[in-house]
């Protein structure tokens, strides 16, 4: 049995505001750090202070597109799975602060991504490593 949304429009726009909310209180929660404890949290998650500003600035979803074109390149969920935590933290991170991120989202809806990627996304390199890792 499937679950109908009776208003899809207003529970997008209800979970896109949640959304807001919740970066705007990671924003709040950043703010409120002094500048010295901001660089440490930083270079505790081996970034630069200005990555980390970007990356929570994208928001909480700011590399959902990851596993997505992982997926539109043909890596099943076990594959997936398989890539290393560190690797797997440092595309997030090159995800979630790219400037490409309108061109990404025309081709993975357009299940273009495969025949495009390499033009645009930083993850590129390490996605090509991964799969020859795997043949």
């Amino acid at each position: 049995m499937t679950s109908v949304q009776p208003y899809p429009i207003v529970s997008n726009l209800i979970e896109r505001i949640g959304d807001w909310l919740i970066q705007r209180r990671q924003l709040n929660k950043l703010g409120a750090l002094d500048s010295g404890e901001f660089r440490r949290m930083a270079h505790e998650l081996g970034l630069a202070p200005s990555d980390l500003d970007t990356i929570v600035r994208r928001g909480v979803n700011g590399a959902e597109e990851l596993p997505q074109m992982l997926r539109a390149l043909g890596f099943d969920e076990a594959a997936i799975a398989k890539i290393r935590p560190p690797d797997m933290m440092e595309m997030r991170h090159a995800c979630a602060s790219c400037a490409h991120k309108r061109a990404c989202g025309i081709d993975l809806a357009a299940k273009t991504a495969a025949a495009n990627y390499e033009n645009y996304c930083a993850n590129a390199n390490d996605i090509t490593l991964l799969a020859r890792a795997a043949e």
